[in-house]
């Protein structure tokens, strides 16, 4: 049996719970749709990140593959260097080489000259005294003749003279 208070009671009762519970539930959806649209933000966001990160590491790369080329090319440069200054070492080592034969050469060509010059001076100092014996053989009182030995020392003495002249 009822009562017939109770029945209204328990209706409304069931009625506020089902408000309620409805009120529930659409505060439950409204909680996943805004879930929802978060969790797509947050995707969209992500999937930006991981194209930015990729890009970064595009980049990355590519500057390493960069700083490797300039460290070769700097090593090829550093080795040019090297064989350039090996270079320069040897070239004046050489210069220093030459210098030392020119003034090797120098010197024995001025002493050569001196020589030379030493010998030419006592070889006219030899013409000179044959002239002057010659010139004491002959005498103008011999009836102009001169010895054949005379003669000879005379055309020696004049080849001689004008060998060193020269």
């Amino acid at each position: 049996m009822q009562r017939p208070g109770a029945g209204a009671s328990n209706l409304s009762s069931s009625s506020t719970t089902t408000d309620a519970d409805e009120e529930a539930r659409a505060e439950t959806i409204a909680l996943l749709d805004d879930l929802k649209d978060r969790l797509r933000q947050a995707e969209i966001a992500s999937e930006g990140y991981q194209k930015q990160s990729q890009v970064l590491q595009s980049r990355l790369d590519e500057a390493l593959l960069e700083q490797e080329k300039m460290e070769d090319k700097f090593h090829e440069n550093d080795e040019r260097l090297e064989a350039l200054e090996n270079g320069k070492r040897d070239a004046l080592r050489q210069k220093r080489e030459m210098e030392s034969i020119y003034e090797a050469e120098r010197s024995s060509m001025n002493k050569e000259r001196e020589e030379t010059s030493n010998r030419e001076e006592e070889m006219q100092m030899v013409i000179q005294r044959l002239k002057d014996s010659l010139n004491q053989r002959s005498n103008p009182d011999e009836e102009g003749r001169i010895p054949r030995r005379c003669k000879s020392d005379m055309m020696w003495l004049y080849i001689l003279s004008n060998t060193f002249s020269k």
